[in-house]
């Protein structure tokens, strides 16, 4: 399981239907700049250039990652290592 695809199947868990990747879901949801638990962070420029991964904040700076395929889905921080030098921005989705 890669990212976008943990983030789909938890939002489709809860009867919401997001797109399969991570730029598709970044188009379809609204920015933020306080994010929340359940709400989307994005990051630049890792696997690919431009929005390449998404994760599910579960506060306290810490989000959900599937980092790619093949690999644990585990905790990590949003805004500081690796992540945080590729942080994009929080989007919320619209119900």
């Amino acid at each position: 399981m890669d990212c976008s695809c943990l983030v789909q199947d938890v939002y489709a868990a809860a009867g919401i239907h997001l797109p399969r990747v991570a730029v598709d879901q970044f188009n379809v949801t609204g920015p933020i700049s306080d994010p929340q638990p359940g709400d989307l962070v994005f990051f630049a420029n890792t696997y690919e250039s431009g929005i390449s991964h998404v994760g599910i904040y579960i506060g306290n700076r810490l989000q959900i990652n599937a980092p790619t395929t093949g690999e644990v889905v585990s905790v990590a921080p949003v805004f500081t290592g690796y992540w945080g030098a590729h942080y994009a921005r929080a989007h919320r989705v619209r119900t």
